[in-house]
């Protein structure tokens, strides 16, 4: 699927950007973005559910986002979906445009700080592993964004009091014609890196992710040929009956020694149609037969 962004540095230098959006890449993103704590059982299926809930909004139009006739009139429905979309996709240019090795929800880097939850805040905050910053994420089924919209959803990337070195709005639209984003105005502070808030978030989130493996059971493959070297694959519930999707984790993390992740490259990605590994070095494949 063709992306089309525009961005704005903190130069305000305006770039256009077209980029070029998998399934595996999409569904990465919108079933981790901003994942937190697995504190109960139904979170994995939550995680899950994602993953095979977007198969029919990816739908048969390569070039856009696709509405099921059966809510196609329900704007309720249709503005959830939106929404998703577009925290998926600030997730991937979060990634992509600033380098972001991990993004987490805000709320579980206030809680963090010893901040209480409430007031006006972003959505994503993200570690690069050298500063942090935040993002507010926005996925819209109108066709434009005006420049008031822009205005007020940047100043909503500023608010909430956990320090980050810069914000940025990314508002997603005209998802279901032709797929836009607005990434927009790096507005940066002079603060200090929080490395053993960071650590915390990323050991809650892989331990997050080998959580929700044990409870749901999954069976690792047998089949290595199509696994690339230093993965585990887990088998996932099939979406279609002849595809097998499964979850892809670098060893380090299944052996739970992410605490010298510089060591190894987390930024390495293999992508095609059928393998994605992003830089956190979570991914996905998906095969025939295995």
């Amino acid at each position: 699927m063709k992306l089309e962004v525009e961005h704005i540095d903190d130069k305000g230098q305006i770039n256009h950007i077209e980029l070029n959006l998998s399934y595996l890449q999409f569904i990465k993103h919108l079933a981790f973005a901003g994942m937190g704590e697995n504190r109960y059982p139904n979170n994995s299926f939550r995680y899950l559910g994602h993953m095979f809930e977007f198969v029919q909004y990816w739908g048969p139009e390569r070039n856009h986002f696709s509405i099921p006739k059966i809510i196609f009139n329900d704007p309720t429905e249709r503005g959830q979906i939106s929404n998703k979309i577009g925290k998926a996709l600030a997730d991937f240019l979060s990634k992509k445009i600033y380098g972001a090795k991990y993004t987490h929800n805000y709320e579980d880097a206030m809680v963090l700080n010893g901040y209480p939850i409430k007031g006006e805040r972003p959505d994503l905050y993200c570690d690069t592993r050298s500063r942090q910053f935040a993002v507010e994420a926005k996925g819209l089924k109108a066709s434009t964004v005006s420049t008031n919209q822009m205005l007020k959803h940047k100043s909503q990337s500023r608010q909430g009091p956990v320090p980050v070195h810069f914000s940025v709005a990314s508002v997603a639209y005209n998802l279901y014609q032709a797929p836009s984003v607005k990434f927009h105005d790096p507005v940066g502070d002079d603060v200090k890196y929080s490395k053993d808030i960071n650590n915390e978030l990323i050991a809650t989130y892989y331990r997050s992710i080998l959580d929700s493996i044990k409870q749901l059971d999954l069976e690792q493959s047998k089949n290595t040929e199509h696994i690339p070297k230093d993965f585990i694959a887990y088998r996932l519930p099939k979406i279609y009956p002849i595809n097998q999707l499964s979850l892809l984790l670098h060893e380090s993390i299944v052996s739970r020694e992410w605490e010298q992740m510089e060591e190894f490259n987390l930024g390495r990605s293999e992508r095609s149609h059928r393998t994605y590994i992003d830089a956190d070095g979570v991914g996905l494949c998906i095969r025939e037969t295995w």
